[in-house]
This record gives structure tokens, sequence and C-alpha cells, in this order.
């Protein structure tokens, strides 16, 4: 069994000022505890839902956006036990290592060095983590530097797919992963750059082979949020026949090798 918990659901520079939605990332248990992208909020939400940062293996950071990477430092801290012990792996876009010619570094050299591995691969590269292989994928992005990955787990393959616009390879890339999570940011007739909205999700879900089992709705900018993702998510639905989810806050899924379950957490913490 795999098991993923949302610590939430919210992206884009408005979602993430305003906290409508919160920003928290997602967090996966397989053979390894993986955070993925742990934006404002992370650590806090963490604790909330009994997520304990200093068992954490692996951070992944798809690129050097605040919605993504701004808990970085301290989620390293935790994996660290407070920068006392050498351990984990951060797996980041060479943006979130290096900054670029807009951002600084989104993880100091103080942080990288308590790390056990630091690892800023390129997609197609493939990377151990236990008993589970991370392919890591393309994006077109406005950071140009910026990943998603495959997990391929005992009970079948979790895409991720961070803020990217639509491009034809998506449907290849992802196809015959059993449960995708999509970063989609905008709702229908409301397309914006280097991001993805509904009617994209539905083009490279109806193209695909092997569709996935499942798809979880992610990273909801404002203009999604206030139109209602739930329609938008039923609407795809509708059209490709993949069982379409919203991500919120406490959201978790059991992936066994027979099916999916869902249900939502109580928080164990009050902010």
């Amino acid at each position: 069994m795999v098991e993923i918990i949302f610590l939430g659901s919210g992206g884009g520079r408005f979602i993430t000022i305003t906290q409508f939605r919160p920003t928290g990332g997602f967090f996966i248990n397989s053979s390894k505890r993986i955070y993925v992208d742990p934006g404002p909020g992370a650590l806090v939400r963490a604790w909330r839902y009994k997520i304990d940062p200093r068992k954490i293996d692996v951070l992944f950071v798809s690129h050097r956006h605040t919605d993504h990477c701004n808990d970085a430092e301290i989620m390293v801290e935790g994996m660290t036990v407070g920068v006392t012990k050498k351990r984990g792996t951060l797996i980041a876009s060479k943006s979130v290592v290096y900054g670029d010619e807009n951002h600084t570094p989104a993880v100091s050299k103080y942080h990288l060095d308590s790390l056990e591995e630091v690892h800023i691969p390129n997609p197609g590269e493939r990377i151990q983590l236990g008993e589970d292989e991370m392919t890591i994928t393309p994006t077109v992005h406005s950071d140009p530097t910026a990943i998603g990955f495959i997990l391929k787990t005992r009970v079948g393959k979790i895409g991720y797919i961070p803020d990217t616009e639509y491009f034809e390879e998506l449907k290849k890339i992802y196809n015959g992963v059993r449960l995708l999570i999509a970063s989609v940011t905008r709702p229908t007739n409301m397309k914006i750059p280097y991001h993805l909205c509904t009617e994209d999700v539905i083009y490279m879900l109806k193209d695909m082979k092997q569709k996935p089992e499942m798809l979880i709705v992610s990273h909801i900018g404002m203009k999604m949020h206030f139109t209602n993702p739930y329609k938008e998510a039923k609407f795809i639905e509708n059209v490709t026949g993949v069982k379409t989810l919203v991500a919120k806050e406490g959201f978790k899924v059991k992936m066994e090798k027979a099916d999916i379950k869902l249900r939502t957490l109580r928080p164990a913490r009050e902010l």
C-alpha cells in the first residue's frame, strides 16, 4: 500500500498570499517518505496531519517559485533533525539549488551540506528511492528548469505534473500511470501561458492509450477557485471517463493493488 496526503491544493501568487487554499504541497508514504513541493505553510500543516519532518527521507522541489519551495529549508532542517545529522535526499530543479537570473537559491549551502544526497536531475533521469524508482519528467514553464516525476511503486505508478503549459509529449510521458496528480491552475476558457487549464487536461487524457485510474486536480489558482473546481473536475470526468477529484487539505489517498481508496483526515492539531 502507498499513501498520499495533501497538505493543500492551492497555487499561484494570489491564492498563495490569501491562503484561500493552503499551499503545503503533498506527502507520499511508500518505501521512502517523500515530501513534494513544500510551499508556504508546509511545515505547519505537516505537523497538523501527524507528518513528522524529522522522519522525511526525500524532499522533491519542482522549481524555484515561492508556492512550491518556500518551506524547503525548514523541511531540510526537519529531515536533518535540526542540522545535527547528515541524512535525507533533496531532488530539485537547477533553479532551486543554484538560483537563476531572477532568483537566489531556495536552499542555502548550509542546508545543502547537511544532506546525505542532493540530485539536480534532467528529464529522463532515474533515481532509486528504496524499493521505488523515480523518473524525472519535463515541463514547459517560465522556470525552464522545472521538473515533474513518475514514481514507480510496488502498487503502480504515480505521476506528478507540476506547473507547465500543455505540450504533446505529456500524453505519452504519463501514459500508464495509475494515479495522476496534475497542477491545473485555470478553468475552461481561461488559459494562460505556462500553466494547464481544464481543456488541456481533457486533450491529454482523451489521447492516452492507457488512461489513469484516477486524476487529482491540484495547484488551483484564484480563477479556478472562484469558478468552482469541483464543477471543472466533473466536466473532465464526464468527457474523459477518468475519475477526477479535487485535492484539499487533509485529503488522503490509499493505493492498493486492487483499488484506490479515499478519505479526508481530521487535523491532529489546530492552527
